[in-house]
């Protein structure tokens, strides 16, 4: 098994772990806020959205999946620094990095392997 496979794999476990928590996580708790008239959560139930279909994107594309990732990961870590300011780093680590690790892992493969796009060999 070549280093590039094993990355690819590492990258898809990474992000499905990432996806899965953070979608039950928030889905679970976004919709009790929502129903208690707390709109704040919106914004980064939409970010992260936005992350996961980066991630199932990359499962078939990993150049173009993985730069959503990283994006998604990137605005949501910023925006809960814009909200909490040196306290909210700490929260925009824990956002934002799950996503921004297996996005970078996932666009090297799709960069070191560009012929592949949905399996790596």
């Amino acid at each position: 098994m070549n280093a590039t496979r094993i990355l690819h794999y590492i990258a898809l476990i990474l992000g499905f772990q990432a996806s899965a928590f953070f979608l039950f996580f928030l889905i679970s708790d976004g919709v009790i806020d929502l129903f208690d008239g707390k709109y704040s959560v919106i914004p980064i139930l939409i970010m992260m959205i936005f992350t996961v279909i980066g991630y199932i994107w990359a499962i078939t594309k990993p150049k173009l999946g993985s730069l959503i990732m990283i994006s998604g990961g990137v605005v949501m870590a910023l925006y809960l620094i814009m909200l909490g300011g040196t306290v909210g780093i700490k929260m925009a680590l824990i956002y934002g990095l799950p996503f921004i690790i297996p996005g970078l892992i996932f666009y090297f493969v799709g960069r070191k392997n560009p012929e592949s796009q949905h399996d790596i060999d």
